[in-house]
């Protein structure tokens, strides 16, 4: 997956960042260096909300989406992060595997994703990879295991897990109000600390759930495939025999993947992705130069009729709405 991020200028301090929005594609770029990717999945008015406090060798992050989505990303490898899950998601899944309670998920470095329906509530702690090697190695006298630089879901110890989330979102909350307390050496050191002493009970009490992400099945490889090629060309509108040979499946094999992997068929996703362009374009327009009708016919929306019905359900607005959003705001 190959995304292209632009610097944003929404910033609380220099060392502190926040953003809420109702447009995915802001999400994203306002996330620097993490490249990601938004497509909505569940009906809803998504809005999301991130806000991140950089403290040198580990930047300490919360996320919010308040409708079901798939998150794709592939952030740097110097970056060894480790998220919480702090809502109860339905049906969430990471790489395709269903998360079991009390898991810890780790996205160290390559590319990842997520799916869930409804709403999800994230902490994160992302650490430089050599500062933490060096830092648990000082720490414990002995090498880091393997096992912590694999993307995977680990079950560990529920009050490890539940401190740890409930810590980095005090520490959050606490520089979000006092920003200014970053800018003391001592005090970034100190947190700092506490961030590492808290992932390390976590990470000490890990069980990997599902080792199988490193070389997923041919079933899940194609599905994968299928996603990054429908985010290119989704506005083509593609059949399945096509689909069937991006992914090297046949049709009841990429049926069977999809619903394993995201619980929707193949043809369901493009609808969904196509809509999502739509979206996605009718914010980039200009409400007197660019006409609803065109835009949707660009994505492949011949009956205008339907294609407005299933906007509407989809994101909770009219197409005219969204449309109109960007010229409200200047």
């Amino acid at each position: 997956m190959e995304i292209h991020q632009q610097i944003p200028s929404t910033t609380i301090d220099n060392n502190v960042r926040g953003i809420s929005t109702s447009d995915v594609d802001e999400l994203s770029q306002f996330q620097i260096n993490k490249n990601r990717r938004y497509t909505q999945l569940q009906a809803g008015q998504l809005n999301g909300a991130y806000l991140e406090a950089n403290l040198g060798d580990v930047q300490i992050f919360r996320e919010s989406l308040n409708a079901g989505a798939l998150i794709e990303a592939a952030p740097a490898s110097s970056f060894l992060p480790f998220a919480a899950i702090t809502s109860n998601a339905d049906n969430f899944k990471y790489c395709g595997k269903q998360r079991e309670k009390n898991t810890v998920l780790q996205a160290t470095g390559g590319f990842w994703d997520a799916s869930f329906q409804h709403s999800l509530n994230f902490v994160v702690a992302a650490f430089d990879r050599k500062a933490f090697s060096r830092s648990i190695e000082l720490l414990t006298g002995e090498e880091v295991p393997q096992a912590w630089f694999v993307s995977q879901a680990c079950l560990t110890e529920p009050h490890a897990l539940k401190t740890y989330a409930c810590g980095l979102d005090n520490i959050l909350t606490i520089i979000k109000s006092r920003p200014e307390i970053l800018k003391k050496d001592n005090v970034q050191r100190m947190l700092s600390d506490s961030i590492l002493r808290l992932i390390l009970k976590v990470l000490s009490k890990t069980t990997p759930i599902n080792v199988q992400q490193v070389s997923p099945s041919n079933r899940a490889q194609g599905v994968r495939m299928v996603i990054d090629y429908l985010h290119h060309y989704a506005d083509q509108v593609p059949t399945i025999p096509e689909l069937c040979n991006i992914a090297k499946l046949s049709e009841r094999n990429l049926q069977y993947g999809f619903n394993e992997y995201l619980g929707i068929t193949p043809i369901r996703y493009l609808r969904l992705v196509r809509l999502n362009g739509v979206k996605r374009d009718l914010l980039l327009s200009h409400p007197k130069k660019d006409r609803i009708v065109d835009i949707a016919l660009n994505w492949g929306f011949i009956e205008l009729g339907r294609f407005a019905g299933e906007y509407r359900q989809l994101f909770q607005e009219l197409p005219s709405v969204t449309l109109n959003k960007l010229n409200q705001t200047k």
